[in-house]
């Protein structure tokens, strides 16, 4: 069914960002990829948000509490909502939360991600 082949190509990259392993990433991603960041659209020719360096910059582990769905679905184009995650550090303090839009389409290698839009919300204002 193609709601559970968008489900799973988006599980596959929730499994590469956690684990930091852009080549998967890379292989589920069409580029350009259209990112929608805090105040800008960007065409990017690489992956726009550097797991490793959030890694390095704040300490972060793993995202716990993901609740996200296909919410709409066609022939060769889907939609799917985080709506929410909580980026946590090893010992499991809080870092921020997240919310993302990400838009699929399905090309001859499966189902790509070619645009996407984050909400992050720091800790201190969670």
């Amino acid at each position: 069914m193609t709601r559970d082949e968008v489900l799973a190509a988006y599980e596959r990259y929730l499994k590469c960002f956690i684990s930091n392993d852009i080549a998967g990433i890379d292989a589920l991603v069409q580029y350009p990829l259209t990112y929608i960041g805090p105040g800008d659209v960007r065409q990017c020719d690489s992956f726009p948000v550097d797991p490793g360096e959030l890694i390095r910059m704040t300490g972060w582990h793993t995202t716990l509490n993901m609740r996200y769905e296909v919410v709409a679905v066609s022939a060769d184009k889907a939609h799917v909502v985080l709506h929410h995650g909580d980026r946590v550090r090893e010992d499991g303090t809080l870092i921020e939360t997240v919310s993302g839009f990400y838009a699929f389409k399905k090309t001859g290698e499966g189902w790509k991600m070619y645009a996407l839009s984050d909400v992050v919300v720091p800790e201190r204002l969670c």
